[in-house]
C-alpha cells in the first residue's frame, strides 16, 4: 500500500518509477499539471550515454496537489507503461519556501541541464547521472497552463524490464467516501473514483465493509456530488460501469425503500436530498450507457415515484423525476426500434443476399494473407459477401473474391474483437473472460533457438492465473494457433507468430516455442508454420522482437498455417479446373476429358477387380458386346449404356448407381447417410480406377511435355479417415502399386509403411532414386553442415539458456551484488565447517526448497488447548487439523483469537489441501488419448516436428549433463535422486517432501515478475525478504543473466533463416520425385494445404475427396491440381458440416455450407445411397423420414440379436437434473447423467457384452472429462468414451448418448443441430440409449419434438429405464438413477437364482445372467469323512483331512482343542505357564514356549526413581533391566519466560520452539519463541498533536501519555470515547451503551470516562485503571509480559504502554539470550560436528541411520542447549563404533572365537545404539555413568571373549582358572543387573587371578605382560611399530626404521616374512601383541621428513611415544 502520511515540508516532490525510455518531461508535465500546479519535474539520465534511467521527480508546489497525484495517478500507463509513484525523501529535490533553484532563475525560462554528484542514486544506477530539469510553464489561476514545455534531450532505444508487482487493493472504507464528499471538489472525485486503484470495485463488489443503508447513503451522497462535473468522461464512465456491473442499482432501490419510514422535517429534508441524488445516478446512466442501465433505471424511477409520493411529493423531486423519465421514455423507444430492425435483419436474408450484387472496394489479391494493422483496429465490419448456396457466381473472380474474404475474416475477426474488448478492459483484471481470444499477461521472449526450419523463439508467460489447467489435455496453445503480441495494448506495435512446438511440461512453467510469422509474398516454397520468417522488410520486422519488452499476447483458436496456404492459393488462382460446376453451376454434366471418345475409339475398363471370373459373368459380357471374354480381363464400355446389373457387381442398386456416376461424370457427388457403405463403394471405384491406370494416366494429346505418370490424389479431413481409406485400398493394391501418405504422425501399422517421412528415409538409408536426386541429398547434406557451423552462432548459448528453464542456477552463475552474495557466505559458514562452505545449499534453502524443517502435525497440537476452550471451538465445526494449525501458528490459548484465526485462513489452507490432492490425482491418473492430443496430430504433418540440426540422439544426454552443470537444483534432483553424493549432507527425501518441493519449483519458476534495479538496491537484507519477494530478486538475477547471451544479430538470424529456406528447398525436391512416382497420393486437408505447391506438380487428373461435406470449399478448390479433369466427393452434408472459427459467418454468410452441399442445393446430378447396413430397424426410425426420407434398412439388420437385459433396444431416459458450468462457461457437465450411464455400462458388462461393444458418447468436452474422472478403472480398459465430433464414420454394438443439456435458461446450444443430432443418433448397430432432458429438448428444436414423438408413440421414453431380468423375463426393474441399479447387484433381477447346480445343491446368488458353470459352489460339502465327522470345506472344494476340533491329552499332562485329524505329539500347548527370567522377573508363558523365552521377553514395570525424582515408566527390556533407563517422560507444563507451556518433558525446559509472538505496530519477530529478538529500528509512531515521540520503537520513549480526550468522531457520527493520539475504540457510548458501560474495573460509568483499547485482544479499558494495572508489578518481582486484565491476552502491540512493554522485553530477552545460549559457539560447534561426519566415512558402514537422524536434528539448527544432547548421542555412537571396530578386529584374527558370545555382545550393541537414539533435549548424569557401565562392562566381554578362546585351546586348564572363567561369564554375561562397583571390582580381580595363575592366556604368544616388557627393552626399540605378524599370526620383529627391505620365512610356519622398498608383504601385518602399535614405525610421511635414531631416543625417554 502507498504511504499517504504527508512530508513534513511544505513544498512536496514525487518519485515516479518504471518510466517508459522515451517518456519526456512534457509528456509528465501533460499528465501531472491536471492535478494540480507542478513547480518542475526532473527525468534522470546516464551523464555518459544520455540514457534515460526510465524514473524521475516531480516537484509540487502544494502537497494536497502531492498526495491528489500519488492518489489518483499511480499506475496510470503512459506510453504503455503504468507508472509508479510514491513519495521522494530526498529533500536537495524540493523546493521549500524562500528556495531558489539552481537550474535558474526564471520559471519560464527553458530548463538547463542538471547535475548531480557521481554515485549510486535512488533508482540504483552505478556511475554518472545526468538529471535534466523540466519547469513547469506559468500556470495561471485554475489548471490552464501558458506556454510550451519542450524536450531536447536524446532518447535510446532501450527499455528497461517494468514493475510487475502491483500493491494490494483494499475497498475503499466510510471515512475515505466522507473525506471525498467533504474535502474534495466533484471533478476531483471523478478521478479518484475513478482510478482502478481507488477501491470502488471491491466496496460494490462486496469484499470490504458491508454495503448497509449507511454505506449506501454515503455512497449516493458522493455521487450526487460527483455527478456535478462533466468529466474526466473516462473515469466518468468506469464509474458508471462499476456501479451496473455490481447491480448497486437494485441497492440503492432497496434504501430508498426504506426512507417511507422518514416522517419528520428532518427525515423527509434527507430524504430529498437522497431522492435527488438517486435521480441524478439514473440520468447520468442513461445518457453514458442507456442500453446497459434502462432496466435498471426503469425499476429505480418506479420506486421513486412511490416513494416521493409517500413523503407527500417534494416538488423539486417530482421536477427531477420528469426530466428524468422523458430521458427514458426516448430511451425506451429507440432501444425498441434496434430490436425491430434486429428482429428484420434475422427474418430477412435480402439484405445480406445484396451485398453480392455490390462491387468490392478493392481487389482482393492486393490484401495481405497475413494481419495487418489495420485489421485489428477498426471497428467496423469490413466488405465481405456471403457463400452463394443457390446460383451461380457471376464468375471466377466474384467467386474467388467471396471465398477469400470470407476465410481472411474468418481467423482475423476472433482477434480483432478480443483485441478491441481488451482495450475496453484492459487486461489488467485476470478474471475478466474474454470471449474470442485468450490472454496471456507478462510475456517475454526469452532467446532464439535454431531447428532444421530456421530460427524460431522460445518465449515465457505467466501462469498465476492458469492453476486449474490441464496443459495435457487443454486446447490452449496447440500447434499452429495464431498468437498476437504487443506491449503497447495493440496501439501501434503487433508482432505475429504461430505455436511451433507444444510440449506440456514446458507450459505448466509458462515457457513455449513459437515462430513469428512476416508477410509473404512467396508463399509457395514455405514449409508449415515454422517456415523460415521472411517479410518485405525482414530487417526491420525481426528488429521488432525486443527481448527486453514485456509483452501482452492474445491467442485465437485459428490454426494459422492452414488459412494461410490456402488464403495463397486463392491470391494466386486465375483459372479454376470445373470451373462450369463449381462457378457457373451448370447441370449439364461431361464425362471425364480422359475418357471423352478420341480416334481410337471407345474407352474399356476392366472389371475384373470387383466382378470376378464366372461363366455367367462371361455371357453376360457376350451379351453387352464384350472383347476377349475368355481372356483373363473383363471389360465394359465404361461410357456406354450397357453395365452389370447391382447383383453382379455385388453392390446394391443405389451403391451401384453411384459407382456408375463417379467413374462417368467428371464431378461426381456421391452421398452416403449413416451405415450405407459409402466408404465401401470409394474403395470400389479405386480398385477399378487403379486396375486401369494405363487409361487416365496417359499423356494427353492437347498437352505438350505432360508427364506420363499422374497419381490419383485423394484427400480426407481427418488422419483417421485417410488412414481408413488407405487401408482398404492396401488390401487390394498390387505389390507394384506406390501409395504415398502425406498427414500426420501415423499410428495405423497398416499404413504407416506409405507415409512420406518413412518413404524418404528408406530412400535415403537405400540410396534410392535417380542421379537428381542423388545430388539433391549431397546438397542438403551440405547445406546442413554449414548451418550446423552457423547455427554455433544461435545455439552455443541458445542451450543453457533453455537448461536454464527448468533448473535453480548455481550461484556463482549468477552475477548478483557482492553485499547479497556476502550475505550467503556468512550464513553458509554458519551451518557448515570452515572450508566447506556451501553457498548452493544456502541458496536453495533461501528459497525455500531445501530447509529441513519438522513436519508438524497439527491435529496433534490440540493436545495443548484448555478442553473447555477447544470444546468450544470444535462446537463452531471447527475440525482439530484447523484448530491445532492455528493453535501453532498463533500460539495462543485464546478462544477469540484462535476462532478469528481459523476464519480467516480456512479458505486459504482448503485450497491448499486441494491443490495437493489435485497434483497427487494428476500424478497417479492413468494416461489416455485427449482432446487436444487429436486435434495436434490432425494439424502436425511429419515435418512439423521440431528438430534439430545437430544430431538428436546426443542432444536430450547433452542437455541433462549441462543442466547438472548449471543447476543446484534440477526436476531430476526431485524425481530422482534419493540420497545425495558423499560431498552433501542431504539424505532420502520423502515423497512428500519431493511433491511439495517440486509443486514449488514449478510454480515459481513459471512466474515472470523481476524486481526492478531501484527494488533490488534498496533490500538491505534478503534474509528479512519475505518468500515470494526473495523468489522476484532471484529471477530478478537470472534476468541479468539471459541477457548477456542476447548477442545473436539480425544479419545472424536472417542468414540462417536464408539457409534453412534453401535446405526446405531442396528437401522439396526429394520429396516431388517420390510424389511424382505414386499411383496414389493420399493427404489430409492439412497437408493439401501445406504441400498445394508439390500437389500442384504432380498434374493429378483425379481427386477424390472422402469427407467432404465436413470440409470448406476453399479447402477444397486449392487442393485441386489446375490439371484436375475428375473429381469424386464422397460425403454426407446431412451428418457433420464444416466448422468456421466464427460462429456468425458460419450461419449469416454460409461458411458452413461446403461445397459437396453446395452443389447438391443447386441440382448437380448426384447419387444418395439408401439401403443402410447398420442399425437395426428401431434405431433407423429415429432418423427417417426426418433426416433420410428414403433410408432402407437391409435385410441383414432385421436379424440383429435382441438386446439382452434391457427391454427395449432404444430407449430416452427423460430427467431435469441441471447441468454445470465448466471452464468459464465455456463447456459443460451433468454428473446426474455421468452416474447413470456408467451404472448402465457395468450392468451391460455383467449381461456378458465386451467393452468393446459399448462406446459413450457426449456432447461436449467437459462431459467428457467427467466421465474419465468418475469411471472405475475396469470400465476404463475397454469401453471408448468419446465426444460425437470425433466418432463420426465410426460405429458400435451398443451406444450410450449423454445429452447434457438441462437448464432454466432454456438453453440446448448445439443440441438443435441437425447434423449432430444425425451423428448421435445413428451409430448403434445393436441398441441406442440416451439420457437428457427431453422436456426441454423438444420444445427448443423441431427436430427433437418430432423425434420425442416417434419414442411416444413407441414408448421408448420416460423418466426411467426398465430392465428385463433375462433368466425371468416377465420381472422388470425401472431404474431412474444409478442408485436403482443397486436393486440388480448381479445383473439379473432381486430374487433368488434357485438353479440346480452340478453338485446337487442350488444356487445361493441373487439372478445373474451370466453361466453357472463359472461359478462356484460354496455351500459346505458335508460328506462323511473316515473318522465319522462331516467335510466342512465348501462344496466346490476337495474334501481334506477333518478339521472339527476334539479335546486331546497331550504330551505334557495338558488337555486342549485340537483338529480331530491333528495328532497330540504334533501340536503346540497353548496352556499358561509360570516362567522364571534370567532377569529375576516372572511371566506367564505358553506351555509350549517354556524354557524358550528370555529376559527380553520380561515386561515388569520398571518403577525405579530416576535422578529427577521421579519413577521410571519403562518396563524390563526398555530399561535393559535397569541398565539404561528410559528417558523420563513426565511432561513439564511450566509456564515458560514467553507465557508459553513447556512441551518438553520432566524439567528440562529448553527454549521454546514455537512462532515468536513478539510484535509492535510496525512488525513481528521471526524468529523462534525461544530465541532472543531482534529490538524493532523504526521510528516511534507514538504521537499526537499534543506530543510526539522521537525515540526507536524499541527504546524508552521521550513523552509522556497524552489524557486528553479524541476529538475524531467515529464512522456512526458520535465522538470518539478514547484518548488524543491512541487508536480509536471500535465502541461508540452511544451505539454500544451496553458494552462500553460493562463493569469491570467500576468506573466505566461515568459520563465522561476515556477508555483505551487493547490492539492485541480488543478489549476496551478506562485508561485510569488500565493504567494502573500495567504500572503494577508482578509478584515476587516475576519476569512476565503483561496481559489483558478481562482475557488474559499477552499484550505486546500498545503505544500508550509501549515503555512497560519494552522494558519487560528486555527483561525477557535476557532471560532468552541466557537459555539460548552463544549462538556463534553453538554454530561452531554444530561446524566441527558436520566436519566430524565427513572425516569418519567408515562410521557411517556402521551407523548410517542414526547418524542421518542426528544430521536431520543438525539441520534444523536446534538451540545450544539441544545441541549439548545432539552432541553427546554423537561421542556415545562413537563409543559404541569402537567396540564394534574391535569386535571385527577380534573375529578376522581368531577363528577360535566362540560365535554365541558374539552373538549377545551384538545384541548389547544394538540395544545400546537404539537407546541412544531416544529423543531427548538435554541429558543427565545418571545417563552418563549407566551408560559408561555398561561401555566398560563390553570392553570386559571383549576380553573375556579372547580369554575364553584362549583357554579353550588348553590342554590342561587348571581348575582356579576354570572357576574364574565361569565367575566371569555369570557376571559379565548372565547378569542382568546394572554393572556397578562391586560387579567391576569382582570381574577385575577375576582377570588378575587368571593371568597370575596363567600367564600363558594373557596373549598369542604364551608369555606375561612383564615378559613383553623385557623382550621389547632387550631390543632397544626407540618407537613402537616394530613388531609384525605372519599371515598365520606369528610374531617378528624389524630393526633399524622398522621399514622391511628383505623377505625370509616365518620360523614357525615357512610363511613369507618382510618386505621390498619398505614395503611390508600384503599378507603381514602390524602386530598389536607386543607393544600396541596399530602402524609400523616406518611411515612414508616420516621417511620424508626424517628424524635421527637418537632424537626418537631421547623423546621416548621422555615419554612422547
Amino acid at each position: 500500500m502507498n504511504n499517504t502520511t504527508l512530508p513534513s515540508y511544505q513544498i512536496a516532490s514525487l518519485h515516479v518509477s518504471n518510466l517508459h525510455y522515451d517518456v519526456t518531461e512534457a509528456m509528465l508535465y501533460d499528465k501531472f499539471s491536471q492535478v494540480g500546479p507542478v513547480l518542475s519535474i526532473h527525468v534522470c539520465r546516464d551523464m555518459n550515454t544520455g540514457r534515460s534511467l526510465c524514473y524521475a521527480y516531480v516537484n509540487f508546489k502544494q502537497s494536497a496537489d502531492a498526495k491528489r497525484a500519488l492518489d489518483t495517478m499511480n499506475l496510470v500507463p503512459i506510453k504503455g507503461r503504468p507508472i509508479r509513484i510514491t513519495w521522494s525523501k530526498r529533500e536537495p529535490h524540493v523546493r521549500k519556501p524562500g528556495f531558489v533553484h539552481a537550474e535558474g532563475r526564471d520559471p519560464r525560462a527553458p530548463a538547463p541541464r542538471g547535475r548531480v554528484p557521481r554515485g549510486r542514486g535512488r533508482g540504483g544506477t552505478r556511475g554518472n547521472l545526468r538529471r535534466p530539469a523540466y519547469r513547469a510553464p506559468c500556470v495561471s489561476r485554475g489548471r490552464g497552463r501558458q506556454g510550451n514545455g519542450h524536450d531536447n534531450f536524446n532518447n535510446r532505444n532501450e527499455e528497461v524490464q517494468p514493475h510487475n508487482r502491483v500493491d494490494q487493493i483494499r475497498p475503499m472504507g466510510y471515512k475515505r467516501l466522507e473525506d471525498l464528499e467533504q474535502n474534495e471538489s466533484p471533478q476531483d472525485i471523478i478521478i479518484t473514483l475513478g482510478n482502478h486503484r481507488s477501491g470502488l470495485e471491491l466496496l460494490l463488489k462486496g469484499d470490504g465493509e458491508k454495503l448497509d443503508d449507511g454505506m449506501v447513503q454515503m455512497l449516493l451522497k458522493v455521487f450526487g456530488k460527483m455527478l456535478e462535473a462533466d468529466g474526466p468522461a473516462q473515469s466518468l464512465s468506469h464509474i458508471l460501469r462499476l456501479i451496473t456491473k455490481y447491480d448497486f442499482g437494485t441497492r440503492i432501490t432497496k434504501f430508498l425503500y426504506g426512507l417511507l419510514i422518514e416522517q419528520s422535517d428532518t427525515g423527509r429534508e434527507k430524504a430529498s436530498v437522497h431522492l435527488k441524488n438517486a435521480l441524478k445516478v439514473a440520468k447520468a446512466l442513461l445518457a453514458v450507457m442507456p442500453s446497459e442501465s434502462e432496466k435498471t433505471v426503469s425499476m429505480m424511477m418506479c420506486i421513486l415515484k412511490t416513494v416521493n409520493n409517500g413523503l407527500g411529493g417534494i416538488l423539486a423531486v417530482q421536477a427531477m423525476y420528469d426530466d428524468v423519465n422523458e430521458i427514458l421514455a426516448g430511451v425506451g423507444e429507440e432501444l425498441k426500434k434496434k430490436r425491430q430492425k434486429r428482429k428484420q435483419r434475422k427474418t430477412g436474408l435480402s439484405a445480406v443476399e445484396q451485398l453480392n450484387e455490390l462491387e468490392p472496394p478493392d481487389d482482393f489479391r492486393q490484401i495481405p494473407v497475413f494481419p495487418q494493422l489495420q485489421d485489428i483496429q477498426v471497428d467496423s465490419q469490413p466488405f465481405i459477401r456471403p457463400n452463394l448456396i443457390s446460383g451461380a457466381y457471376r464468375g471466377i473472380d466474384h467467386y474467388l473474391d467471396v471465398q477469400y474474404r470470407l476465410l481472411r475474416e474468418d481467423y482475423i475477426k476472433p482477434l480483432r474483437d478480443g483485441i478491441n474488448e481488451i482495450r475496453e478492459f484492459g487486461d489488467s483484471d485476470a478474471k475478466h473472460r474474454f470471449e474470442n481470444v485468450k490472454v496471456y499477461r507478462d510475456v517475454r521472449v526469452l532467446f532464439p533457438k535454431a531447428d532444421d526450419k530456421g530460427v524460431l523463439h522460445m518465449i515465457q508467460f505467466s501462469t498465476e492465473n492458469f492453476g486449474n489447467i490441464r496443459w495435457q489435455n487443454t486446447k490452449r496453445l496447440l500447434f499452429g494457433n495464431l498468437l498476437c503480441f504487443s506491449s503497447d495494448m495493440f496501439q501501434r506495435e503487433v508482432l505475429f507468430a504461430v505455436v511451433a512446438d507444444r510440449k506440456p511440461e514446458d507450459l505448466e512453467v509458462g515457457n513455449l516455442t513459437v515462430a513469428f510469422v512476416y508477410d509473404d509474398e512467396s508463399d509457395g516454397d514455405a514449409e508449415g508454420a515454422a517456415a523460415i520468417p521472411r517479410g518485405r522488410r525482414p530487417a526491420a520486422a525481426r528488429s521488432l522482437i525486443d527481448m527486453r519488452k514485456v509483452y501482452t499476447m492474445v491467442e485465437t483458436d485459428a490454426y494459422f498455417e492452414a488459412y494461410r496456404h490456402v488464403l495463397a492459393g486463392l491470391r494466386d488462382t486465375v483459372s479454376l479446373p470445373l470451373e462450369r460446376y463449381i462457378v457457373s453451376c451448370e447441370t449439364d454434366m461431361h464425362a471425364p476429358a480422359y475418357l471423352r471418345p478420341r480416334t481410337r475409339g471407345r474407352v474399356e475398363y476392366d472389371f475384373s477387380s470387383i466382378t470376378g471370373q464366372s461363366n455367367t459373368l462371361n455371357k453376360l459380357f457376350n451379351k453387352i458386346h464384350v472383347i476377349n471374354v475368355f481372356s483373363s480381363e473383363t471389360k465394359v464400355d465404361v461410357l456406354g449404356h450397357q453395365w452389370p446389373s447391382s447383383d453382379e457387381l455385388g453392390l446394391n442398386q443405389s451403391q451401384a448407381e453411384g459407382l456408375k456416376l463417379a467413374l462417368t461424370h467428371e464431378l461426381a457427388i456421391l452421398q452416403g447417410p449413416p451405415g450405407t457403405g459409402k466408404t465401401h463403394v470409394g474403395l470400389e471405384i479405386m480398385k477399378i480406377l487403379l486396375k486401369n491406370r494405363a487409361i487416365w494416366s496417359q499423356p494427353r494429346a492437347d498437352v505438350p511435355n505432360a508427364p506420363s505418370s499422374c497419381p490419383i490424389l485423394v484427400v480426407c479431413y481427418t488422419n483417421h479417415a485417410l488412414d481408413q481409406f488407405l487401408e482398404g485400398i492396401a488390401k487390394f493394391s498390387s505389390k507394384e502399386s506406390v501409395i504415398v501418405r502425406v498427414g500426420g504422425r501415423c499410428k495405423n501399422e497398416v499404413t504407416k509403411q506409405f507415409s512420406l517421412y518413412e518413404i524418404r528415409q528408406e530412400r535415403r538409408k537405400n540410396q534410392y532414386g535417380a542421379h537428381g536426386t542423388r545430388a539433391t541429398r549431397q546438397a542438403i547434406r551440405d547445406l546442413k553442415d554449414e548451418m550446423r557451423s552457423r547455427q554455433d552462432d544461435i545455439s552455443v548459448n541458445v542451450n543453457e539458456l533453455e537448461a536454464s528453464l527448468h533448473i535453480i542456477q548455481k550461484l556463482a552463475n549468477l552475477n548478483i551484488p557482492i553485499q547479497f552474495r556476502r550475505q550467503f557466505h556468512d550464513a553458509s559458514a554458519c551451518t557448515h565447517a570452515p572450508g566447506n562452505i556451501d553457498l548452493d545449499h544456502e541458496l536453495l534453502s533461501w528459497l525455500g526448497l531445501k530447509a529441513k524443517t519438522r513436519e508438524v502435525v497439527y491435529h496433534e497440537e490440540i493436545g495443548n488447548l484448555q478442553p473447555y476452550t477447544l470444546m468450544l471451538l470444535r462446537s463452531f465445526q471447527h475440525t482439530d487439523e484447523e484448530i491445532g494449525r492455528a493453535f501453532y501458528e498463533k500460539g495462543e490459548d485464546n478462544l477469540h483469537i484462535l476462532h478469528a484465526h481459523i476464519l480467516a485462513h480456512k479458505e486459504e489452507w482448503m485450497k491448499y489441501n486441494n491443490e495437493t490432492r489435485v497434483e497427487e490425482l494428476v500424478e497417479e491418473e492413468e494416461d489416455m488419448k485427449e482432446e487436444a492430443d487429436m486435434v495436434q496430430q490432425q494439424r502436425m504433418l511429419d515435418s512439423d516436428e521440431f528438430r534439430r540440426i545437430a544430431p538428436a540422439k546426443n542432444t536430450e544426454d547433452e542437455m541433462k549433463q549441462l543442466m547438472e552443470k548449471m543447476g543446484a537444483m534440477t526436476f531430476d534432483d526431485i524425481h530422482h535422486k534419493d540420497v545425495l553424493q558423499e560431498n552433501g549432507d542431504g539424505w532420502q527425501q520423502t515423497s512428500k517432501d519431493k511433491k511439495k518441493s517440486k509443486r514449488m519449483l514449478r510454480k515459481q519458476l513459471s512466474k515472470t515478475s523481476i524486481m526492478t534495479d531501484e527494488e533490488e538496491h534498496s533490500v538491505y537484507n534478503i534474509y528479512e525478504l519475505p518468500i515470494e519477494e526473495r523468489w522476484r530478486l532471484y529471477r530478478t538475477w537470472v534476468n541479468r543473466w539471459r541477457e548477456q547471451f542476447l548477442v545473436a544479430s539480425d544479419s545472424q538470424i536472417i542468414e540462417y533463416n536464408r539457409l534453412a529456406a534453401q535446405l526446405a528447398q531442396l528437401r522439396r525436391l526429394e520429396d516431388a520425385e517420390i510424389l511424382q512416382g505414386a499411383d496414389v497420393v493420399a493427404v489430409t486437408t492439412t497437408g493439401a494445404a501445406k504441400y498445394r505447391d508439390l500437389i500442384y506438380k504432380l498434374k493429378s487428373k483425379i481427386v477424390v475427396v472422402e469427407e467432404a461435406a465436413e470440409v470448406l470449399e476453399a479447402h477444397i478448390v486449392t487442393a485441386m491440381p489446375k490439371s484436375t479433369e475428375h473429381l469424386i466427393l464422397i460425403g454426407d452434408h446431412q451428418q457433420l458440416k464444416p466448422s468456421p472459427t466464427v460462429y456468425a459467418l458460419a450461419k449469416q454468410f454460409n461458411m458452413d455450407t461446403s461445397l459437396f452441399e453446395r452443389l447438391m442445393k443447386v441440382h448437380i446430378p448426384h447419387v444418395t445411397l439408401n439401403i443402410q447396413h447398420r442399425m437395426r430397424p428401431e434405431i433407423a426410425d429415429l432418423i427417417r423420414p426426418r433426416i433420410y426420407k428414403d433410408l432402407q434398412d437391409h435385410e441383414s439388420v432385421l436379424y440383429r440379436d435382441e438386446i439382452t437385459g434391457v427391454a427395449k433396444p432404444v430407449f430416452f431416459i427423460s430427467h431435469d437434473v441441471h447441468e454445470d458450468n465448466l471452464r468459464d462457461g465455456r463447456t459443460k457437465q451433468n454428473l446426474h447423467e455421468v452416474d447413470f450411464l456408467i451404472a448402465l455400462c457395468d450392468y451391460l458388462l455383467k449381461q456378458g457384452y465386451e467393452p468393446e461393444q459399448i462406446t459413450i458418447l457426449v456432447m461436449y468436452t467437459g462431459q467428457l472429462f467427467a466421465f474419465r474422472n468418475a469411471m472405475p478403472q475396469k470400465l476404463r480398459r475397454g469401453v471408448r468414451v468419446t465426444a460425437v465430433d470425433n466418432f463420426q464414420g465410426e460405429e458400435n454394438d451398443i451406444i450410450l448418448l449423454s445429452l447434457v443439456r438441462s437448464n432454466d435458461k432454456a438453453s440446448i446450444g448445439f443440441l438443435a443441430t441437425e447434423n449432430r443430432i444425425c451423428v448421435a443418433l445413428s451409430r448403434a448397430r445393436l441398441a441406442l440409449y440416451c439420457i437428457g432432458n427431453m422436456d426441454l429438448l423438444s420444445t427448443k428444436s423441431s427436430m427433437w419434438h418430432q423425434i420425442l414423438g416417434h419414442l411416444e408413440n413407441a414408448d421408448s421414453v420416460g423418466e426411467s429405464l426398465t430392465l428385463q431380468c433375462k433368466n425371468h423375463p416377465d420381472r422388470l426393474t425401472p431404474v431412474k438413477t444409478a442408485l436403482d441399479f443397486k436393486n440388480v447387484p448381479e445383473g439379473g433381477c432381486g430374487q433368488q437364482c434357485q438353479m440346480r447346480l452340478e453338485c446337487g445343491h442350488v444356487c445361493r446368488r441373487l439372478c445373474h445372467p451370466d453361466d453357472h458353470s463359472k461359478n462356484k459352489c460354496t455351500k459346505p460339502c458335508e460328506k462323511l469323512l473316515e473318522c465319522g465327522h462331516r467335510c466342512s470345506r465348501p462344496c466346490y472344494a476337495a474334501c481334506t483331512a477333518c478339521v472339527k476340533m476334539v479335546t486331546k491329552l497331550l504330551r505334557c499332562g495338558h488337555e486342549q482343542k485340537v483338529r480331530c485329524s491333528e495328532s497330540p505329539v504334533d501340536v503346540s500347548c497353548q496352556a499358561k505357564v509360570e516362567e522364571h527370567l534370567p532377569c529375576g522377573h516372572s511371566i506367564k508363558v505358553e506351555c509350549a514356549k517354556s524354557g524358550k523365552v528370555d529376559q527380553t521377553n520380561c515386561t515388569e514395570k520398571c518403577n525405579s526413581f530416576l535422578e529427577c525424582d521421579h519413577a521410571c515408566k519403562g518396563n524390563c527390556v526398555k530399561c535393559y533391566q535397569g541398565r539404561l533407563h528410559m528417558p523420563c517422560a513426565k511432561s513439564c507444563g511450566r509456564t515458560l519466560i514467553c507465557g508459553h507451556k513447556c512441551t518438553s518433558k520432566c524439567s528440562s525446559c529448553p527454549p521454546c520452539e514455537r512462532k515468536c509472538q513478539t510484535q509492535c505496530v510496525h512488525s513481528k519477530c521471526a524468529n523462534k519463541c525461544g530465541q532472543p529478538c531482534t529490538p524493532c529500528k523504526e521510528k516511534c509512531s507514538w504521537q499526537c498533536k499534543h506530543r510526539e515521540c522521537t525515540m526507536l520503537c524499541s527504546e524508552p520513549c521521550n513523552r509522556e501519555p497524552c489524557n486528553e480526550p479524541c476529538e475524531k468522531n467515529l464512522k456512526c457520527g458520535h465522538p470518539c470515547i478514547g484518548l488524543c493520539g491512541e487508536p480509536c475504540p471500535n465502541l461508540c457510548r452511544i451505539c454500544d451503551e451496553e458494552k462500553v458501560t460493562e463493569i469491570f474495573f467500576g468506573d466505566e460509568e461515568e459520563p465522561d470516562a476515556r477508555f483505551v483499547q487493547l490492539m492485541d485482544c480488543k478489549h476496551v479499558f478506562t485508561y485510569e485503571n488500565l493504567d494502573q494495572w500495567m504500572n503494577q508489578k508482578e509478584d515476587g518481582n516475576a519476569i512476565k509480559m503483561k496481559e489483558c486484565p478481562r482475557c488474559k491476552t499477552t499484550v505486546w502491540k500498545s503505544t500508550r504502554y509501549g515503555n512497560i512493554i519494552n522494558k519487560l522485553l528486555d527483561s525477557v530477552n535476557k532471560v532468552k539470550e541466557k537459555q539460548w545460549g552463544d549462538a556463534m559457539l553453538a554454530n561452531e560447534s554444530r561446524g566441527q560436528l558436520r566436519d566430524e561426519f565427513r572425516k569418519d566415512q567408515i562410521m557411517k558402514k556402521y551407523h548410517a541411520l542414526e547418524l542421518k537422524g542426528i544430521l536431520e536434528k543438525l539441520e534444523a539448527r536446534p538451540s545450544p542447549g539441544k545441541l549439548v544432547a545432539i552432541e553427546k548421542a554423537f561421542r556415545r555412537l562413537q563409543s559404541l563404533y569402537n567396540l564394534e571396530q574391535a569386535r571385527d578386529k577380534l573375529k578376522a584374527g581368531d577363528e577360535t572365537i566362540p560365535r554365541k558370545y558374539l552373538s549377545a555382545f551384538d545384541n548389547d550393541i544394538k540395544m545400546m545404539t537404539k537407546w541412544v537414539m531416544l529423543e531427548r533435549s538435554q541429558t543427565s548424569e545418571q545417563e552418563d555413568e549407566n551408560f559408561q557401565n555398561e561401555i566398560s562392562r563390553l570392553k570386559h566381554v571383549l576380553e573375556y571373549i579372547k580369554l575364553f578362546a584362549r583357554w579353550t585351546q588348553q590342554s590342561d586348564p587348571d581348575l582356579e582358572v576354570t572357576g574364574h572363567i565361569q565367575i566371569l561369564r555369570q557376571k559379565l554375561l548372565e547378569t542382568f543387573r546394572p554393572y556397578n562397583a562391586a560387579i567391576k571390582a569382582t570381574v577385575a580381580k577375576s582377570f588378575k587371578r587368571i593371568y597370575e595363575k596363567a600367564p600363558g592366556l594373557m596373549s598369542t604368544l604364551g608369555i606375561s605382560e612383564a615378559e613383553k616388557k623385557m623382550i621389547c627393552n632387550a631390543m632397544g626399540f626407540a618407537a613402537k611399530g616394530h613388531w609384525f605378524e605372519c599371515p598365520k599370526g606369528h610374531v617378528y620383529a624389524i630393526g633399524d626404521c622398522g621399514g622391511a627391505t628383505t623377505t625370509a620365512k616365518c620360523p614357525e610356519c615357512g610363511s613369507r616374512i618382510g618386505g621390498e622398498r619398505h614395503q611390508l608383504d600384503p599378507y603381514n601385518r602390524v602386530s598389536e601383541v607386543m607393544d600396541g602399535a596399530r602402524r609400523s614405525a616406518y611411515d612414508e610421511d616420516m621417511d620424508r621428513n626424517h628424524i635421527p635414531q637418537e632424537m626418537l631416543r631421547d623423546l621416548h625417554q621422555e615419554g612422547f611415544f
